[in-house]
Parts: C-alpha cells; sequence; structure tokens
C-alpha cells in the first residue's frame, strides 16, 4: 500500500511538473508577443525588462533564440554594442547554426554577426558496422614441388570506433581515430594430385587512422570524402586448417579423407606492427545539432603480415596439417554508421569578417 502511495506521488508531481511548465511556455510566447509589438510600435526602453522573467525562467531554445534576436536588434537602435554583442552570443548558445540573413535582418544586425562564430572547433563521433578483408599475395609459398592452386576468398567481421575532428575551417578538418576490428580470410590450395587444404584465419586487430577530410558545409544532407595513413596492431590471429586427401582404394575407387584441425594460435607468426592507406567517403544527415552518418572506406595494406622464416623453416603448428603461408599484405573493406556530436562553442572571432557586409552598405548608399 505504501508502495503505490509513493508511486502515485511521484506520477502526481511528473505530471504537475510537465503542466507548470507547459503553461510556463504558453505565459512566455504572450509575453515574446507583446515585446515584439513594442518593438514594431517603437517603443523599446521597456522590452529588456519585459523579457527578462522569461528568460530567466521560462523560454525554450527555439523561445530564447528568438528574444536574444529581438533584444539584439533593441540594443543596435539603443546604442548599447556590449549588451547587442552578449544578446547575439546568446543567440548562439540557443542556436549555434543561427546566421543572419540579409534578406530577413536588418543589416547592421548582419553587420554584428561577423564578428561571431559558433563553428564547432572539435566534433566527436562513434561507428560500428561490417567489413572484409582481401588478400593480396606477394609471393606465393610452394613446399610441395608440384603445381598447386591458390584461392582466396572474402569472408565478414565486424568493427566498432570513434575519433575526433579538428575543424580546420566548414569545410576541412583533420581526423584522429581510434578502431577495433575482427578480420577474416580464408585460403583454399589444391595440389596437382587433387589433395586440398583449407585455411580460415580469424584476426583482431587495433588501428589508430589520422586522415584529411573534406565535406560539404550546407544542407541537411552534407557527403564528404577523405583519405590518410593508419598505423595497426595486429593483436591476435587464430586458425583452423582442413585438409582433404584423396586416397585410391578397392580397385581405384577414390575415397576422401577429412582431417581437421585443433584452432591455431598463428599470431607468432605475424608481423605485429603493420601500416596502411586509406580513402573513403560517405554522407552525413543533419539531426537537430547533430548527425548521423554512412561511411565507406578501402584500406590498402602496405606491409607484409607473415613473418618470413614462418614460411622458409620456423615450424609454425599448422605445418602438420598440410599448411604453409603465403607472403601475403591484407586490405580492409569497411562498410560503418555513426553518430557525430559537434562541439559548438560561441566565440567573439579576433578579425570580424565584415569586409562583405561592408561592401553591402556601400552599394545601398549608392
Amino acid at each position: 500500500m505504501q508502495y503505490k502511495t509513493i508511486v502515485g506521488l511521484f506520477v502526481l508531481l511528473v505530471v504537475a511538473f510537465s503542466v507548470n511548465a507547459q503553461n510556463n511556455r504558453m505565459d512566455c510566447e504572450q509575453t515574446l508577443s507583446m515585446a515584439t509589438e513594442e518593438f514594431n510600435a517603437g517603443r523599446f526602453y521597456g522590452i529588456p525588462a519585459m523579457l527578462k522573467p522569461c528568460i530567466d525562467r521560462g523560454f525554450g531554445r527555439e523561445q530564447r533564440q528568438r528574444a536574444y534576436l529581438l533584444l539584439a536588434q533593441t540594443y543596435l537602435i539603443l546604442d548599447d554594442p556590449i549588451s547587442a554583442e552578449n544578446s547575439y552570443l546568446e543567440i548562439l548558445r540557443a542556436n549555434p547554426e543561427f546566421e543572419a540573413d540579409t534578406a530577413l535582418h536588418p543589416i547592421d544586425l548582419v553587420y554584428l554577426s561577423k564578428k561571431f562564430t559558433a563553428d564547432p572547433i572539435f566534433s566527436l563521433f562513434l561507428k560500428l558496422g561490417g567489413n572484409t578483408s582481401p588478400v593480396r599475395v606477394i609471393h606465393t609459398i610452394n613446399p610441395w614441388g608440384s603445381e598447386i592452386s591458390n584461392d582466396y576468398k572474402l569472408r565478414l567481421g565486424v568493427q566498432v570506433g570513434g575519433g575526433v575532428d579538428w575543424n580546420i575551417t566548414r569545410e576541412l578538418a583533420l581526423t584522429a581515430e581510434f578502431n577495433a576490428l575482427t578480420a577474416s580470410y580464408r585460403k583454399n590450395q589444391i595440389r596437382a594430385d587433387g589433395d586440398e587444404f583449407l585455411y580460415v584465419g580469424n584476426q583482431f586487430w587495433m588501428m589508430t587512422p589520422i586522415s584529411i577530410k573534406y565535406s560539404d558545409a550546407k544542407g541537411n544532407i552534407r557527403p564528404y570524402g577523405y583519405g590518410g595513413f593508419a598505423l595497426q596492431w595486429l593483436v591476435s590471429e587464430r586458425g583452423r586448417v582442413t585438409s582433404i586427401k584423396t586416397d585410391v582404394i578397392n580397385e581405384g575407387t577414390p575415397q576422401s579423407n577429412t582431417r581437421e584441425s585443433p584452432a591455431l594460435t598463428m599470431t607468432d607468426f605475424r608481423n605485429k606492427v603493420n601500416y596502411s592507406f586509406f580513402v573513403g567517403g560517405g554522407v552525413r544527415y543533419k539531426r537537430g545539432l547533430d548527425y548521423v552518418f554512412a561511411d565507406v572506406r578501402y584500406s590498402f595494406g602496405l606491409s607484409n603480415i607473415v613473418v618470413p622464416t614462418s614460411t622458409y623453416g620456423q615450424q609454425t603448428p599448422a605445418i602438420e596439417f598440410g599448411h604453409v603461408d603465403d607472403l601475403f599484405r591484407i586490405d580492409n573493406l569497411a562498410l560503418s554508421i555513426g553518430y557525430v556530436r559537434p562541439l559548438y562553442k560561441p566565440r567573439k572571432l579576433k578579425k570580424a569578417k565584415t569586409r562583405s557586409v561592408l561592401k553591402l552598405i556601400n552599394r545601398g548608399a549608392k
């Protein structure tokens, strides 16, 4: 009974708070309308005091933008540049992507706006997705002395990661990431006598890509492209060998003899530190002040990942089951989805970008 009473009181408090907040927003919307009427009638001095109570407690984000926009214009008319600048900063805190427009706003407000920016210096992002890892053979190893056929097949892996964009300009960014991924490949080798050896390798990588990114800075849908280099650390590789040998018995009748290895640890026979360069691109979709994105990337492996001594002499666990490594590089094709959070920073510029506005003013004076 006591539990039900507590829950009921909590629900009543939530409802009361919601109703009160809604009433405040409605009252402040009326206050904002009245202040706008005062401005249009040329009665400027009472507007700041009229709006202050709702600014302190009642305005939502969109209402705050409209209120401070009205205040910035009021202070400009009242020749109070400090208060006008403070009001414009509050506009950008309410809506970091607000931009004054000569078609919608007075020229003096547009001129004031060129002294400020809220462009994010840094943007954070997270992503996840799937990948596949094509193998590029550098040198085929043939320990059998007879003709062989090697075929590498694609397999699927997953990746997760995140990073930060350092926004040099609105369009250009330097990006640093940390990613972890699983990668997998399959080697199918067939000898001249018909014996077949199948090796499946499963790898775990960590990598730190660095890239330069160019993005469209306008619209709700913003394509981008990038390129860079990555340092890669091969944490582990485990593999399994399946050998299928064909024996002739019973007066020439072939019979297959299949043998499968246990899981083999191949990490010690791989170069741990590797390098790659990559290119990629995608599209961001604006969602409020943040973005969701889809991204595709192709990484070109630059390093041979196989320790040469493991092929030419050192016994690996896989040799017992008939598998010998080729020397090869490994690429990666990745498709990811993710989320971007720009870290907006409303601030006054050290050097105002007012030249274009001055040209408009001079043109109008003529």
